[in-house]
């Protein structure tokens, strides 16, 4: 980010208390990050106030505070010794995603916004790989930086000579999309699929179908939206109809989607009379129509054959904690997808589970956030074909309660207890899936071999 002072001002409206430099360059809400010349922000939450900081972030070398007003007033002595300009706006946050916007407006890139109720993270991966290796300079989303305060972070972050830029968009609470969207101004609306989750913040389906649909009111002029299979009819029962591309069938039989089917660990992509082949690590469906998703918003974008496509997408391994192989006790399988779970990718998992060759067992950890379906949606999981399952979490009682060859435990700690006791074999596939919130994490350390202790992950 490089700013000039009174753009800074005018974008959040706020009031400079002392004389600011006539250019500011970067910008920190963390002084264990802070670089000497940047703009340090002084962020509130439940448990912190950045404001508490200004000390710390003159030392580190910041060239400039933006506190809020409250901050501001409460400073009294403690901005005394603290020798640096300070920008005084209404509130930090906000002024974060006004800096934010600011700043995309000035960048000369193509910007793809990644939203939907699951699959954002391995869309983004599989595009970040694809168009890198197609030799695009490629700005994208770190960790899982998607909310209001990662979104206008990773915005700051983007340097003019980036060509594309991925910037995933999470959102849990109405209103959020809103302050979002305005923010990136997307010339790629991507909406992956909608399941009902976020429902305690968002309501039900149609809840979360509004809140993510206003992503595609925020569309550049000439911008299109790319909609994941079964969206784009939800999307119109909301209001919303702009340039769409989307993956059902009958919606788009002009040449512009990807389709696909998997064979085996393969995905066959077909572009109009043309296809490719890419390999997966798991014959995984949704994977399959996820890497679809990606080839077409890749083609959207650089008007490319699907053979060049699918060599740019091959080789794309997923991302810990989504969907990955790893290699277990005893010469079994593990697979990964204990990052995050709702219903939709719960079941996707556990197709793919089925799909894959030996005994099957699954260790399921809670859906967080359901609101009040959460007893009804966990107890409608088909975990039929599992030869061994257990559930943690007071959620999952309710699957527990009706699934009689089912071990119900309270907690990770349990679960890892009794995962031990599966007693995989060779080619055996163990499932680990559950929201963040189980930290299932632990039960895949006590069940992956030697080769991914440490912190190192290894795809089989």
């Amino acid at each position: 980010m490089r700013m000039t002072s009174r753009e800074l001002q005018t974008s959040t409206r706020g009031v400079w208390h002392g004389a600011p430099p006539s250019e500011v360059f970067g910008l920190s809400s963390d002084t264990r990050t802070l670089k000497k010349g940047e703009v340090f922000l002084a962020l509130r939450g439940p448990t912190f106030d950045g404001h508490q900081f200004g000390s710390e972030a003159m030392e580190r070398g910041a060239s400039v505070l933006v506190v809020d007003r409250k901050g501001d007033s409460a400073g009294g002595a403690l901005w005394e010794s603290v020798k640096l300009p300070r920008l005084v706006v209404n509130n930090t946050l906000e002024a974060l995603g006004d800096i934010a916007g600011a700043w995309r407006k000035q960048l000369p890139v193509t910007v793809v916004a990644i939203t939907g109720s699951y699959g954002k993270t391995t869309v983004r991966s599989m595009l970040e790989h694809g168009l890198r290796r197609l030799g695009l300079n490629v700005a994208a989303t770190k960790a899982n930086d998607n909310n209001l305060i990662g979104v206008p972070q990773t915005i700051l972050s983007i340097e003019p000579d980036v060509d594309i830029a991925l910037v995933e968009c999470g959102v849990s609470e109405a209103g959020e999309m809103r302050r979002l969207a305005r923010m990136l101004q997307p010339d790629v609306a991507m909406i992956i699929g909608l399941a009902p989750a976020h429902a305690e913040g968002l309501g039900d389906l149609r809840g979360v179908a509004h809140e993510k649909g206003v992503l595609l009111q925020h569309l550049t002029e000439n911008g299109c939206a790319v909609l994941g299979a079964g969206v784009s009819a939800v999307m119109r029962e909301q209001g919303f109809s702009p340039d769409m591309v989307c993956m059902d069938m009958d919606d788009s039989p002009d040449g512009s989607v990807v389709r696909w089917q998997i064979r085996d660990s393969h995905c066959l992509l077909q572009l109009g009379g043309e296809t490719a082949t890419v390999e997966l690590n798991v014959p995984a469906q949704h994977q399959a129509a996820d890497m679809a998703l990606a080839a077409t918003v890749i083609h959207h974008l650089t008007q490319k054959g699907i053979g060049e496509i699918a060599e740019g997408l091959s080789g794309w391994r997923a991302v810990p904690g989504r969907m990955q192989c790893l290699p277990g006790v005893h010469a079994s399988i593990i697979l990964h997808d204990a990052y995050n779970a709702n219903p939709a990718s719960m079941a996707a998992a556990l197709d793919t589970l089925r799909r894959m060759p030996g005994r099957h067992f699954a260790v399921l950890g809670d859906m967080a956030e359901l609101g009040e379906a959460s007893a009804f949606l966990h107890a409608a999981l088909d975990v039929s074909g599992i030869d061994g399952l257990i559930l943690a979490g007071r959620r999952m009682k309710a699957l527990a309660d009706i699934c009689a060859t089912a071990q119900w435990v309270p907690d990770a700690d349990a679960a890892m207890l009794a995962a031990k006791k599966l007693s995989p074999g060779t080619g055996d596939v163990v499932l680990i899936k559950g929201s963040r919130c189980m930290g299932l994490e632990k039960v895949v350390d006590a069940l992956t071999s030697g080769e991914t202790q440490g912190g190192k992950v290894d795809a089989v």
